[in-house]
């Protein structure tokens, strides 16, 4: 009886041990490491549409998930009286979001996307190239640049 006490203290008291934990600090990035864009696109529905939005949302995004491994999110976060919506997107870098900007231009959704909505405002968060400004600013997109000053990713 003597023994199985000493052998479960020594198992207790072994277990206890700390374990440092290094998953903390492996698991932050610092925006500023980061190669990852971000869009920040709010838009106005346009009221005299023949686009009904949720199926219009629908199939874009479905067609964003089959063909664009480089886009790491995408959601239209829509404003309760169905008249704003907030489109974020985020992309592995400048080079996956300029093909993303080129798919949008040449697929049959770019006329269906400003018959639907009218573009408010356009930022781009994180380190945009000067070949993803120079896309965008060739196609008429006017946006707002903004890098990071501080911050973190998990």
């Amino acid at each position: 009886m003597k023994y199985t006490f000493v052998i479960a203290a020594f198992i207790f008291l072994s277990s206890c041990v700390k374990v440092e934990d290094d998953s903390i600090n492996s698991s932050v990035k610092m925006n500023s490491e980061s190669e990852e864009i971000s869009f920040i696109i709010d838009l106005k529905v346009n009221s005299n549409s023949t686009e009904d939005l949720n199926l219009f949302v629908n199939e874009i995004t479905e067609n964003v998930i089959k063909n664009e491994d480089f886009c790491l999110e995408y959601g239209y976060y829509v404003s309760e009286d169905m008249t704003s919506v907030t489109l974020y997107e985020k992309y592995k870098n400048s080079d996956g979001a300029t093909k993303h900007g080129q798919n949008f231009i040449e697929s049959p959704y770019f006329e269906r996307f400003f018959n639907l909505f009218t573009l408010e405002n356009f930022v781009v968060t994180g380190p945009a190239s000067e070949e993803f400004k120079k896309f965008t600013s060739d196609n008429g997109f006017v946006i707002e640049y903004r890098e990071s000053v501080d911050g973190f990713i998990r």
